[in-house]
């Protein structure tokens, strides 16, 4: 026991050693872990450039089921559009003056077993049904100008090409802001950050209330120059009318975007809403919704059939 009770006491001092030594590096691995996250932050900020045009495609399909006791049906859409957006100018703090415009829009939609009614704005005049054919008068032409902070904020917007009625949409609704709004500080990877803001809805032919709705965003990962960015969208306002609710549903949006923070620009979007609404059509029925959205950033198509054409 003499002989062996040195050997235990050196033993137990190695180990606890060891123990000391694991712990000490794995505070300094959280130090450094720390210290990498703290100088991952970023600043995010909208960096327009004067007369560039950025060009997007996006795509929407909702299926939407409807029940009753003595009724069931299902309706599917799909939206797929070419759009880009033209940076006409930047002032000296960054606020930019951006003109979107919808350069090509193609819609089909199908209720039940009934023939699918298709548009496709390519097509022309000539082979447009005729509910399509206000949109038609849209395409390729702006409706609005809309100044824009560095942060994404909408600060005005003005109608063109008789567009004044959905310049003052955008500016009293701001779920129409296609641009995320940013802090002004930086953020690191796992922060988050709010905007809350009012919406309308339609209460009858001449009354409008007011819903209040916040966007929560969380910082999810840095690769490089791309923040990916995770948004919910919540209503602080209760619903106890569900025709309301079938009105504000669409827009609780939920998923992720991917934004170039060097370069200043969002590159894609991925977003979803589902919801169910009891008697939101009438009593006993039950409307079913699930809507997709996708947008992402693509090369201007006409310098890449440009390059196509050139290329041997």
């Amino acid at each position: 026991m003499d002989d062996s009770s040195p050997t235990l006491t050196t033993r137990c001092r190695r180990r606890w050693l060891l123990a000391l030594c694991l712990v000490s590096l794995g505070f300094a691995a959280h130090q450094l872990e720390a210290a990498e996250a703290e100088q991952e932050a970023v600043r995010l900020i909208y960096k327009f450039q004067p007369n560039e045009s950025l060009h997007l495609e996006y795509k929407q399909n909702m299926t939407m089921d409807i029940r009753h006791a003595e009724l069931k049906r299902k309706m599917l859409s799909q939206t797929i559009a070419e759009k880009h957006l033209r940076v006409i100018s930047v002032d000296a703090d960054g606020n930019a003056l951006v003109e979107p415009v919808i350069d090509r829009t193609r819609m089909t939609s199908r209720q039940d077993e009934d023939a699918e009614s298709k548009f496709d704005s390519a097509e022309g005049l000539d082979n447009c049904p005729a509910e399509y054919r206000p949109l038609l008068a849209t395409i390729g032409k702006p409706l609005v100008r809309i100044k824009f902070a560095p942060n994404g904020k909408l600060l005005q917007a003005n109608g063109v090409n008789g567009g004044a009625a959905a310049a003052k949409d955008i500016e009293h609704d701001p779920t129409l802001n296609f641009l995320i709004v940013f802090p002004e500080q930086p953020v690191q990877v796992g922060e988050t950050w709010k905007d809350e803001f009012e919406a309308t809805v339609q209460l009858d032919r001449s009354l409008k209330q007011g819903v209040k709705l916040r966007r929560e965003y969380r910082l999810l990962k840095l690769a490089g120059s791309r923040a990916e960015i995770e948004l919910k969208t919540v209503c602080l306002t209760p619903l106890r009318d569900p025709k309301l609710e079938m009105q504000i549903t669409s827009r609780l949006l939920n998923g992720t975007i991917v934004f170039d923070h060097q370069l200043g620009q969002i590159v894609s979007r991925e977003m979803r809403v589902e919801s169910q609404v009891i008697n939101g059509i009438g009593p006993n029925t039950m409307v079913s919704t699930v809507m997709t959205q996708s947008e992402r950033t693509v090369p201007n198509p006409k310098l890449a059939k440009r390059d196509k054409s050139t290329t041997p």
